[in-house]
Order: C-alpha cells, then sequence, then structure tokens
C-alpha cells in the first residue's frame, strides 16, 4: 500500500475549460466569422478593391473572403488556447488575456490602415480586427463568468 502524500498542481480559483465553455467559443468564433465575412461582402458591394501591401510577398495583393475567414478561425482559435491555457492557473489569468486580447486587437487594426492602398480597404480591415477581438473578448467574458 502507498501512502506518499498526493501533492496537487492546480491552484485556488483554476477553472479548467469545460465541453460547455468549448460550445461557446465554437459559437464566439462562428459568430466572429460570419460577422466579418458580411463586412467583407459589404465592403465589395462599396466597390472596396482590398488591396494591401503587406510587410512579405507580392507588393500588390487582394484579400479575398477566403483569407478573412480562415484569419478569423485561425485567430480565434489561437486566442482560446492560450485563454485554456491560463484557465488551468486562475481566472485572475484568463483576465489577463481578455486584456491582452483587447489591446492585441487594438494594435493589430493599425495594420490594415497602413497596408491598405485606399481608406475604405483599411478602414474595413480594420474593423474586421476589432469585431474579432471583441467576439474574443465577449466570449471569454462569458466563460469566465
Amino acid at each position: 500500500m502507498d501512502t506518499a502524500p498526493t501533492i496537487s498542481t492546480s491552484t485556488p480559483n483554476a477553472t479548467p475549460l469545460s465541453r460547455s465553455a468549448l460550445r461557446v467559443a465554437t459559437i464566439g468564433a462562428l459568430a466572429a466569422t460570419v460577422a466579418n465575412a458580411a463586412l467583407w461582402a459589404a465592403g465589395r458591394a462599396a466597390d472596396v478593391d482590398f488591396l494591401v501591401t503587406p510587410l512579405t510577398g507580392d507588393p500588390d495583393t487582394q484579400v479575398g473572403v477566403v483569407a478573412v475567414v480562415l484569419t478569423t478561425l485561425l485567430t480565434f482559435a489561437v486566442g482560446w488556447a492560450v485563454l485554456a491555457l491560463a484557465a488551468r492557473r486562475s481566472r485572475r489569468w484568463m483576465r489577463a488575456v481578455m486584456i491582452a486580447a483587447a489591446v492585441f486587437a487594438v494594435l493589430s487594426a493599425t495594420g490594415p490602415l497602413s497596408a491598405a492602398h485606399d481608406t475604405a480597404t483599411g478602414a474595413v480591415l480594420a474593423a474586421m480586427h476589432l469585431v474579432t477581438g471583441a467576439a474574443f473578448v465577449a466570449t471569454a467574458a462569458r466563460v469566465r463568468a
């Protein structure tokens, strides 16, 4: 019989994310993706060309709806993975991730403003960054509550 003491690695207030949290994350990611695809479609209807000059690659790159959808989903998934790791530590860490996500969304929105060929493209793409960030923070807040 083993009588060695058990050492717990969990900390007080740690809240591992559940299946229902994954469901909420999926809904949040899909909502952000639909909203960004709708922004892209509205932009195309308004004759926004979505041409950008990225830091690397071709100087004239057109941002298509597939890139919008995949980037939204990938960004949301990476954020959610970081949030899941933070949830293992504590609710305070989750709050820190949510704050970092909001800051990241605002800072990343400046990229399209400088890389876009025209103001309309920059504004719509920056709005997509903010939509994704807002959806992530709102979804994370729902799970954290």
